[in-house]
């Protein structure tokens, strides 16, 4: 195959039963990086989701037992980080069949580093582009107007933009929502490259059929205040182990901390329209990828 489309035999497709919903596969590997509002945007699209959680003891399924397609969720640990994290390893090896097999997939933040790591790329733990954090222009390639699954969202959020007075720059940049320290660094030639930032030349990239994004659609703006006031909490010394962060109310924040989560929060709520929409657009061509993959995987066996 030559493009990311599934070629189904409408004939075969005829004797297929359609009553079920597809079944989509999210893998979180950190509940402080949760799905958000993904689900119900995936929801809406009438998929049924199966949660794996990793740092919790879930088992990771196998190639064949994903369903129809798969989602894979950031977190704070290195894709290179298998020693604390063993699970990496066979998820690594699961991306890699998920691409080789053509299956249906979005990757986001860490799930796309280890995805690059997985076809051959190269992912830095920290980025020697340094971190980006809060609000960034994602910069479209030429290839992002062309490509199969990325040009409709991308349409979608570009409207989205002009109906609220956000500049695209004809078309050519949107904002996106960012928490990264590490980045991909290097993508193999199978793999399209769709977009960059100032702060991460690999932003948005296809390989298969997975979309792989270092940006958060799934976030929200209070997300993106609670995540900034407390990592400018850590960086103030106001605790001596991130993992502290994560029991912190606001009332145990210095106020420059707040000060920058609510500086975020505002810049987050003035992308959220270009947010939202790519976010929707994202879910959409995923479940109709997932759908046309199920109903391929039905044809076969009819």
């Amino acid at each position: 195959m030559t493009d990311a489309t599934v070629p189904v035999d409408a004939a075969a497709l005829a004797a297929v039963p359609t009553s079920t919903a597809p079944i989509i596969t999210v893998i979180e590997p950190e509940p402080q990086a949760p799905i958000g509002r993904l689900r119900e945007w995936l929801a809406a699209e009438g998929l049924t989701l199966r949660m794996v959680r990793p740092e919790a003891g879930d088992p990771l399924p196998s190639l064949d037992d994903l369903g129809d397609g798969l989602v894979v969720l950031g977190g704070p640990m290195s894709a290179h980080a298998e020693a604390d994290h063993p699970w990496i390893t066979p998820l690594r090896d699961l991306l890699h069949g998920v691409v080789e097999t053509w299956v249906p997939a979005v990757a986001i933040c860490l799930g796309a580093q280890i995805a690059a790591e997985a076809i051959g790329g190269t992912t830095a733990a920290p980025s020697p582009y340094g971190t980006e954090r809060g609000v960034v222009d994602l910069e479209l390639k030429d290839a992002a107007a062309a490509d199969p699954l990325f040009s409709e969202i991308v349409d979608e959020a570009v409207r989205a933009a002009v109906r609220a007075g956000i500049s695209t720059h004809d078309g050519t940049r949107l904002p996106v929502l960012v928490s990264h320290d590490d980045g991909v660094v290097s993508l193999p030639a199978t793999a399209t490259l769709l977009a960059s930032s100032a702060g991460a030349p690999v932003q948005a990239w296809r390989a298969g059929r997975l979309l792989a994004l270092q940006h958060h659609p799934e976030s929200t703006p209070v997300r993106m205040e609670r995540v900034e006031s407390r990592i400018t909490a850590w960086k103030l010394g106001a605790v001596d182990d991130v993992e502290e962060l994560k029991h912190l109310s606001d009332a145990d924040l210095p106020a420059e901390a707040l000060a920058a989560g609510r500086r975020v929060r505002a810049d987050a709520e003035r992308a959220e329209p270009v947010v939202q929409a790519f976010g929707r657009a994202l879910a959409r061509v995923l479940a109709r990828q997932a759908r046309a993959h199920r109903l391929h995987k039905a044809s076969a066996n009819v």
